[in-house]
């Protein structure tokens, strides 16, 4: 983990199993270092236990929306830094900025939608207080930053 003014950060190697035979990141790769991100986001700088909420609590965190630019391809042996910049919360909704860079260069940035959803249900639940207070509390760290 990294973080540079606050913003949660990772840094990412990219390696051969990230790539399609052309030797550029496929793309599903990069959804699963999107969500990687996410995932790591909540575990790492929010403090909550992402398995216990998953198997325990039943709760999932599915991406709802994403629309992505792709700005410079990536390939085997390249440096990703992926920020996770908090934009809004709602009822369930959580939204949020990825940004892609390799040596201050952005070669991509996304908008995403997750939502608390039940694992039983199957449906969006509303964000339990616990989860939603160290989110308010980045939240409000990324707007004064932005």
């Amino acid at each position: 983990m990294s973080e540079h003014d606050g913003i949660f950060s990772v840094s990412r190697h990219i390696r051969f199993g990230d790539s399609d035979p052309a030797g550029i990141v496929f793309y599903v790769s990069f959804f699963r270092m999107f969500n990687d991100l996410f995932e790591s986001w909540v575990v790492e700088r929010l403090g909550i236990d992402f398995a216990r909420e998953f198997f325990d609590e039943g709760r999932m965190f599915p991406l709802v929306h994403c629309d992505v630019d792709f700005r410079k391809s990536r390939r085997m042996g390249d440096n990703l830094d992926l920020a996770l910049i908090l934009t809004g919360l709602g009822r369930s909704s959580i939204r949020y900025t990825i940004v892609g860079s390799d040596k201050g260069e952005e070669v991509l940035r996304g908008e995403f939608v997750s939502c608390v959803a039940s694992k039983e249900m199957g449906r969006s639940v509303p964000i339990p207080d616990y989860l939603r207070a160290p989110m308010t509390e980045y939240l409000d760290l990324c707007r004064r930053l932005g």
